[in-house]
C-alpha cells in the first residue's frame, strides 16, 4: 500500500503556501487540509491505478494529482459540513474546526477555495502533461478528461452535494425513512467520493469497462458502509477516539440507520456490506492485497 507520508508530501507540495493569496486564505486551506485524517480517498485511486498500470510516470503525472484534488474535494466538504448551519461541530481530528479557528466566513470561502483549487490541480496536471509528456498526452487525455468529468459530477449536485441536501432537509416529508431512502442518502453523500477515487484511478490506468463497473459497485458499497461506521462511532466512540464531536446526529435529529434500527442491526449491515465487497473485489486482477487491508481495518466494527 503507499506510505501515507507520500500522500502527505503529495498535498503538502502541491498546496498553496502560507504567503500565497490573499489574508489568511493560504493559511486556511492548507490548516483545513493538513489537519491529519486517514487519506483513504488518495490511497484508494492510487492503489485502483497500481491495480491495471505500474507506469510509475503515468502515475505520477495522472494518479497523483488528482489524489490531490480528490483530498481537496473531500477537505472543502468537511469544512462545509462542520459550519453552524450544517451540524454546527467545534472540533474534527482533535483540533479545532476551520471556522472555529479562522471564523465563520472563512471557513465558507475556506471551502469554497478548496473546491476550486481541486480543479486547478486537475487541469494544472492536463497543461503539465502536454508539456513534459506530450506522447503520454495524446494517448491517455481522454481517460484523463473521462477521470475528470466522474469526479466532478459525483461531488456535484446529483452526487456528493445532493446527499447532503437530503441530509440537511432531514427527511422532512417522511420523518421516518425506510432502509432504501437512508442508503440512498448515504451512497450520495458518502459513496460518491470513494466511488470517484476507485473509478478514476482505474480509467486513469487504462482499465476496461467491466473492471471499472466492478469498481464503482464496491466505491458504492463501501461508502454505505463506512457511513453506518461513522453513524455507530457517532453513539458508542469517544472525543479521545475520534478526535471530534460525539453526539452530532442526535442533536441535529438526524436520521441513521443506528437511531431506526439500532446498533445490533447497523452492525450486522457493515457485514453484509463487507461480504459483498470482498467477492466482487476477487473478480480484479492484479495484487489486491492493500485492498484487503484497508477493508479490513475500517470493517471491524
Amino acid at each position: 500500500m503507499i506510505d501515507l507520508k507520500k500522500i502527505e508530501e503529495l498535498l503538502e507540495e502541491c498546496l498553496p503556501k502560507e504567503d500565497e493569496g490573499y489574508g489568511l486564505l493560504s493559511s486556511a486551506m492548507r490548516y483545513s487540509i493538513l489537519g491529519g485524517g486517514k487519506r483513504l480517498r488518495a490511497i484508494m485511486l492510487i492503489e485502483s491505478f497500481r491495480l491495471f498500470s505500474d507506469d510509475k510516470e503515468l502515475e505520477e503525472y495522472t494518479a497523483y494529482p488528482f489524489a490531490c484534488a480528490l483530498e481537496c474535494i473531500h477537505g472543502y466538504s468537511l469544512v462545509h459540513d462542520d459550519l453552524p448551519a450544517m451540524d454546527n461541530d467545534e472540533y474534527r481530528r482533535g483540533a479545532l474546526t476551520t471556522h472555529k479557528r479562522y471564523g465563520h466566513a472563512m471557513g465558507i470561502l475556506t471551502g469554497d477555495a478548496l473546491l476550486n483549487y481541486s480543479a486547478e490541480i486537475i487541469t494544472s496536471a492536463g497543461e503539465n502533461l502536454e508539456k513534459n509528456k506530450p506522447d503520454y498526452y495524446m494517448d491517455n487525455m481522454r481517460n484523463f478528461m473521462r477521470a475528470a468529468s466522474i469526479l466532478y459530477k459525483n461531488a456535484g449536485a446529483f452526487g456528493m452535494i445532493g446527499g447532503q441536501v437530503l441530509d440537511v432537509e432531514g427527511f422532512k416529508d417522511n420523518a421516518r425513512p425506510d432502509e432504501n431512502m437512508l442508503a440512498t442518502m448515504c451512497e450520495l453523500k458518502t459513496s460518491r467520493l470513494f466511488q470517484s477515487a476507485l473509478c478514476c484511478g482505474a480509467i486513469l490506468a487504462g482499465a476496461d469497462e467491466t473492471a471499472v463497473s466492478l469498481l464503482d459497485d464496491i466505491g458504492r458499497l463501501m461508502g454505505l458502509a463506512f457511513q453506518i461506521r461513522d453513524d455507530i462511532l457517532d453513539v458508542t466512540a469517544s472525543f479521545a477516539e475520534t478526535g471530534k464531536d460525539t453526539g452530532s446526529d442526535e442533536k441535529n435529529n438526524k436520521s441513521t440507520f443506528v437511531s431506526i434500527f439500532g446498533l445490533d442491526a447497523a452492525r450486522e449491515k457493515i457485514k453484509e456490506l463487507y461480504d459483498e465487497m470482498m467477492m466482487k473485489l476477487l473478480k480484479l486482477p492484479g495484487d489486491k492485497s492493500a485492498f484487503e487491508t484497508l477493508f479490513g481495518r475500517l470493517f471491524s466494527i
